[in-house]
C-alpha cells in the first residue's frame, strides 16, 4: 500500500488533478450492497489521500467478474449540473486489486483519459439528478428512469500529460 501512496503523492505532485479508475473483483464485494462494501474496501486508501487532495467517489460499475471506480481528485472543473455535457479530461491511473495475491497495484494509464471522462459524462446523463456516486449494476441490470436529457457532452479541458 506503500507504493500506491506514493505513486499518488508524485501524481498530484505531477498533475494536481488525477482521476483514478479502480478494478476491483466483483467477488470479494458484498452483493447486497455494493456500493458500499465497494467504499469498505477502499477506505483505507481514501482515508490516507483525504489529507493530500480533495476526493470525491462518481461512480461505481459492477460487473459479473470485476467492478470498477471512479474517484477524482482536485478536480475543480467539475460541477454536478452541468457534468452530464461537459467532458472534464484529467489524467488517469488505474489501481487494481489482485484477485490472487490481494495486493493494490497502480500504474498511469493514458488511454482511459478521454474514455473516462465521456463514461462519467454519460453516467451523469444516464442517472438524471440522482447523488453520486452513482452506482451502475450491469448483473441485477440498468435502468434509467430520469436522464437529464442532454445534447452532445462537450470537452471541457484536455491535459495530455
Amino acid at each position: 500500500m506503500e507504493k500506491v501512496n506514493q505513486a499518488v503523492s508524485d501524481a498530484l505532485e505531477t498533475h494536481r488533478s488525477i482521476r483514478i479508475l479502480g478494478d476491483l473483483p466483483t467477488e470479494k464485494l458484498n452483493r447486497e450492497d455494493y456500493l458500499a462494501s465497494t467504499r469498505e474496501l477502499i477506505e483505507s486508501l481514501v482515508d490516507s489521500w483525504k489529507e493530500k487532495a480533495d476526493l470525491r467517489l462518481l461512480a461505481v460499475e459492477v460487473w459479473p467478474r470485476h467492478t470498477y471506480f471512479a474517484l477524482d481528485f482536485n478536480n475543480d472543473e467539475y460541477n454536478y449540473d452541468n457534468a452530464h455535457t461537459q467532458v472534464v479530461v484529467i489524467p488517469v491511473y488505474l489501481l487494481r486489486l489482485s484477485r490472487k495475491s490481494h495486493t493494490w497495484t497502480i500504474f498511469r494509464h493514458k488511454p482511459q483519459d478521454s474514455s473516462l471522462a465521456k463514461r462519467i459524462a454519460d453516467l451523469h446523463e444516464g442517472n438524471g439528478q440522482d447523488p453520486i456516486p452513482f452506482l451502475e449494476d450491469h448483473i441485477k441490470g440498468v435502468t434509467h428512469y430520469a436522464p437529464r436529457n442532454s445534447k452532445t457532452p462537450v470537452v471541457a479541458s484536455e491535459n495530455p500529460t
